[in-house]
């Protein structure tokens, strides 16, 4: 029996070889244990089942690979990538400091932000700096200036930043957060910023005169198959008819596969006029959540990490001649839409 063949059998049949093999390399590549989790690209609960089999099986010890665990990569045919990213932009190919005096202002702002973030609504903030690498695309890419944007859900004050530029026509959130609401709402009188809030569970039917309105819409979904398609398809409902207007959404594959990405992809491309323009990597950082947790049994993952490892990659969408907004409607608000068995919080259970 190879050593593939061995440590396979310890393995759930969903895990592929080709999951391994992104393990291994990304345990040989990066030296920051929580950083594995960015270079694999696999979703968390698999990416920690097989860190537990390399341990179990002698191929790993702390954070590095034994005897048995590099002939293991040389049976896979792994080797050690290097890390050739941009610093500055990290992936997403722009340089936002050209907004810095929005950033500094913007920073004071998403510091005094309501905390106390509800895992069951999925909450989360990404760090200042993605949400301006995020912000410079859009602006490149002509999605800001003069336009109507429409924010569904805004942990990270997306709505304010924009604002702050002085640049788009309106900007519209769409939020579930009384409170959230409430700090936007009074940022915006303090600071005479044209922002509209709406308080919204997204499982419910939007304003009706909202509908078929704006230019551009952004969302960091759930990533859940459910959750998604009813976040995008809830942006594709508020976009104006015709062509050129624009979607953005984050999606990862740290709780999301690529079987899942190819799921709701053909998705929205059979049912709406739209074409994917840019997939970008995981640039966008997420800020510690409260409920985060070590993972005790893996020494080189038993403390929380030290900086942000949690990312999203980044998805732009373009509409095209014949669109049309996308039929709102309602469904009932339930687990479903946050959690399913490629949740990060599922290499927890058991």
């Amino acid at each position: 029996m190879s050593e593939f063949e061995s440590m396979r059998a310890q393995l759930p049949a969903s895990i592929m070889r080709g999951d391994v093999e992104k393990v291994l390399r990304a345990v040989m590549s990066e030296r920051e244990p929580w950083e594995w989790f960015t270079w694999a690209r696999i979703p968390f609960p698999s990416a920690v089942a097989i860190l537990r089999a390399l341990r179990d099986g002698n191929f790993l010890q702390s954070e590095h690979l034994t005897e048995r665990g590099a002939a293991l990569a040389r049976e896979l045919y792994v080797q050690a990538a290097p890390d050739l990213r941009c610093r500055n932009c990290m992936g997403s190919g722009t340089d936002w400091l050209a907004l810095e005096k929005v950033y500094l202002r913007y920073l004071k702002i998403f510091e005094g932000r309501p905390r106390g973030e509800d895992p069951e609504l999925d909450q989360g903030a990404m760090t200042p700096e993605s949400l301006f690498r995020r912000l410079a695309l859009m602006l490149q890419q002509g999605d800001v200036a003069g336009k109507n944007i429409a924010i569904l859900g805004d942990d990270d004050l997306a709505s304010v930043a924009l604002a702050l530029t002085g640049l788009p026509a309106s900007v519209t959130v769409f939020e579930i957060d009384a409170r959230i609401c409430e700090y936007i709402a009074t940022l915006a009188r303090e600071n005479n910023l044209d922002i509209r809030v709406v308080q919204q569970d997204l499982t419910r039917q939007l304003p009706r005169e909202l509908l078929g309105t704006f230019d551009t819409f952004v969302c960091d979904p759930p990533e859940t198959e459910a959750g998604l398609l009813l976040f995008v398809e809830k942006g594709l409902g508020l976009l104006r008819a015709g062509d050129a207007h624009a979607g953005y959404f984050g999606a990862t594959v740290m709780e999301a596969s690529l079987s899942k990405w190819k799921r709701w992809q053909m998705r929205l491309l059979q049912n709406h006029e739209i074409a994917f323009t840019h997939i970008l990597p995981p640039f966008t950082e997420y800020e510690s959540w409260p409920d985060e947790k070590p993972i005790s049994d893996l020494l080189p993952l038993a403390h929380i990490a030290a900086r942000p490892w949690y990312r999203f990659a980044f998805y732009r969408l373009e509409t095209l001649p014949n669109f049309q907004p996308a039929q709102d409607f309602e469904t009932e608000l339930s687990k479903i839409f946050y959690f399913d068995e490629e949740s990060y919080y599922e290499a927890f259970n058991g």
